[in-house]
């Protein structure tokens, strides 16, 4: 469609409403925008040189809600927050120029109820556990052991950790908790983030891995059980998703032949209605000329 999407959104005013909010420079703009730049924004923040390939970031393009003309909307408009570099192995790498402590902020810090913070006050993460799904004791009191160790945000320089330490695992997890809430689905293929299988199978509460459609995807399990409020275009792909198995559906059971079918019926009896109507019109002309012709002839005489 070669169209831009604002324009079609404001053809269509009874159906989609825009809300505006200012962004760094004060500027009005639409609020998903800044919504997905602070995305894009916290990714880079989450990275320890502030810097991640652009072949990295378009494997993740879908899950932050990023449009396909990224680079121009996010990067050019905002020479003053990213730079693109070319990387020691030739490739195109996007870099953050600017830090901002507003949005080192953590998904758990942003719900500070009871059941994320332990007896000692430390972040804990919310765990999930299916029906029918229980670990042994053992298991059980050195996961509520390893909740009380102290947390380190993906946002600070993590390299004084022994990455051997239950405390450095712990703040691995946290990293790819955080991103998983970057997303907005709460999920993403394995093969785009991590190689790191281990980590997501010894925490099953916090992830799920699915293998539908013979592809690894790891799943937020507070995503997946419906415990954190959905993002609106989520909402939006939900319901694409749903239209596009009803077609699917459809098509296997012949609606759409049947509904052509009838269609060209339709502009059959159409198109010979309309051939009617032009040969009734043509013979009333030929009437009208005739009797025109006549009355010539009789003045004449």
């Amino acid at each position: 469609m070669d169209l831009k999407i604002s324009t079609f959104l404001r053809r269509y005013p009874n159906v989609f409403e825009e809300f505006y909010r200012p962004d760094s420079r004060c500027t009005p703009v639409p609020y998903c925008y800044v919504d997905i730049l602070n995305r894009l924004y916290k990714l880079l923040m989450l990275t320890r040189e502030r810097l991640l390939p652009v072949q990295t970031i378009d494997q993740l393009r879908w899950e932050l809600g990023l449009p396909y003309d990224y680079l121009d909307k996010f990067v050019v408009r905002n020479a003053d927050l990213f730079s693109t570099v070319e990387l020691p192995d030739g490739r195109l790498g996007l870099k953050l120029l600017r830090w901002d402590d507003s949005l080192a902020v953590l998904a758990l810090q942003l719900k500070t109820a009871s059941n994320r913070r332990d007896s000692n006050g430390e972040l804990a993460f919310p765990v999930v556990f299916t029906r029918g799904f229980g670990l042994k004791k053992k298991c059980m009191e050195w996961l509520n052991e390893w909740q009380t160790l102290p947390y380190t945000s993906p946002y600070v320089d993590a390299s004084h950790l022994d990455p051997r330490t239950d405390i450095s695992e712990k703040r691995i997890v946290g990293v790819f908790h955080e991103l998983l809430h970057l997303t907005i689905p709460r999920r993403v293929e394995r093969k785009n983030v991590s190689n790191l299988r281990k980590v997501f199978e010894r925490h099953p509460g916090v992830f799920y891995i699915s293998m539908k459609g013979d592809t690894q995807t790891v799943v937020l399990r507070e995503g997946y059980d419906h415990k954190i409020e959905k993002h609106p275009l989520a909402d939006i792909w939900d319901k694409y998703e749903r239209m596009m198995r009803q077609g699917f559906s459809d098509r296997s059971k012949g609606v759409y032949r049947k509904e052509r079918n009838q269609v060209k019926d339709e502009l059959r009896e159409l198109t010979m209605m309309s051939k009617y109507r032009h040969e009734c019109e043509f013979e009333a002309e030929d009437s009208i000329l005739s009797d025109y012709e006549s009355d010539e002839n009789c003045s004449e005489y």
